[in-house]
């Protein structure tokens, strides 16, 4: 049994060696350099991320916006090189980071970080599970919650009973609702578990009621609402001190790494026999191998069966310009084993209609869009993926994109060689967040 953590807060990296027991996602693949295990023609493998300003693996990548239907999870990290909008009650398993704004509708869950180029929003009773970061204001709406520490590189709002487990701060004010708190009921004072609020260049407005557990530290006045406490130190018109905000650097943009991935795809050698209308109206088998059309349109309500050889088997359909999925679609799988890869590599856009169940991951060179109640998945346990070269990724409400094995995994420190099938006793860690062991078959 593999073992392998599961971090509780913080951006996700995944590890650049290949975990034996634990089939990588595409995820990792897509913007990897070429050191796959033996047999893995048409994959990547995990590379050292050194293009964004974090380590930062999605299973969902939009070389535009990302936007979400409401009711919809996804089990991994999403990236966007502009904006991400999550609608009401959707869920992410993992970390969020876009290049510009974030918005996350009511009882909407992002179960780690949420780093935002732009403002973020947090609707009614949303929730962060780690840190939030905004380049610009940040507005907590009425019963929500940021686990972790909350930075604005602007104002800061927080609504009524709103609550930042951690530290707030802000370039410019802070302002709490009513009922509002900063810090968890352990915090107290100067502790480090947070609670601390900070406006480097503007005031501190606490509403009735509010709590501050740790210090109060404004560049202007503080203010308190009735019964408003603060039960640490309260510094007005302090001096400002350096205000440091990874989200005002960039988030990073892998539109090169994934013209090359898709091109080398394209490039792939297809025998003859492989070559496909650009139609398909009925249910029908694929053996493993290459595959290629100049476009690819499937009718609604189809099976698209692919059949392995009972070992590690791959394979690629490569379109010239748009692969269109109908309505009701479904892929079967017959004797396909884990680690098996299924690639859908589009020139241009690809559509996925409603209530569709795909395995696979795509590539798109311009946008993906999926209809409600769609599913998409890898193969066993690989998260499969959708990632955008240049467009955005719509998704449809109702829908579900990975499965729990796709939840960000790191593997525990001491498991350095890449064919170590048990990672050994649990290491001592580079910080103090938080960590979960558990097996992985």
């Amino acid at each position: 049994m593999q073992q392998v953590t599961l971090k509780k807060s913080g951006f996700i990296g995944y590890s650049a060696l290949v975990i034996v027991g634990v089939s990588m996602s595409m995820s990792g693949t897509a913007f990897a350099e070429e050191h796959c295990p033996e047999g893995n023609e048409f994959s990547y493998c995990i590379e050292e991320n050194g293009s964004a300003t974090v380590d930062y693996f999605p299973i969902i990548y939009s070389g535009a916006a990302i936007t979400m239907g409401a009711n919809s999870t996804v089990f991994g990290d999403m990236q966007a090189v502009a904006a991400v909008t999550l609608g009401d009650a959707a869920e992410v398993q993992g970390s969020v980071l876009a290049g510009a704004a974030v918005t996350l509708e009511k009882d909407g869950k992002v179960a780690f970080d949420l780093r935002a180029g732009e403002a973020a929003t947090l609707g009614a009773a949303a929730s962060v599970g780690g840190d939030l970061a905004a380049g610009a204001d940040v507005f907590i709406g009425a019963e929500s919650q940021v686990s972790g520490d909350l930075t604005s590189g602007g104002n800061a709002k927080l609504g009524a009973a709103a609550k930042v487990g951690g530290n707030t701060t802000a370039r410019t004010s802070v302002t709490l609702g009513a009922d509002a708190k900063a810090g968890n009921d352990e915090s107290a004072g100067n502790d480090e578990s947070g609670g601390n609020v900070r406006a480097v260049s503007g005031p501190i407005i606490l509403g009735v009621n509010t709590i501050v557990r740790g210090d109060a530290e404004a560049g202007g006045i503080i203010s308190f609402g009735t019964n408003a406490k603060v039960l640490g130190i309260k510094m007005p018109y302090a001096t400002p001190e350096d205000f440091t905000n990874e989200a005002e650097g960039p988030a990073g943009n892998k539109k090169d790494q994934l013209t090359q991935k898709q091109k080398k795809l394209a490039d792939t050698f297809v025998e003859t026999y492989n070559e496909l209308n650009t139609t398909i109206d009925a249910d029908r088998y694929f053996e493993p191998g290459v595959y290629h059309a100049a476009a690819l349109t499937t009718t609604a309500g189809i099976t698209l069966t692919f059949v392995g050889s009972g070992e590690r088997d791959e394979w690629l359909i490569n379109t010239d310009t748009y692969i269109s999925f109908g309505a009701n679609l479904t892929i079967l799988l017959y004797d396909v084993e884990p680690g098996s890869s299924i690639i859908f590599n589009s020139g241009s856009y690809t559509t996925v209609g409603a209530n569709s169940t795909i395995t696979g991951t795509i590539f798109a060179g311009t946008y993906i869009t999926t209809g409600a109640n769609t599913t998409i998945s890898g193969v066993g346990q690989d998260c499969g993926g959708m990632f955008t070269t240049n467009g955005a990724v719509t998704m449809g409400a109702g829908s579900t994109f990975g499965s729990e094995y796709c939840s960000p995994l790191q593997l525990q420190d001491g498991a350095d060689d890449a064919g170590e099938e048990d990672a050994g006793e649990e290491g001592e860690h580079d910080n103090e967040d938080e960590y979960v062991t558990e097996g992985v078959d």
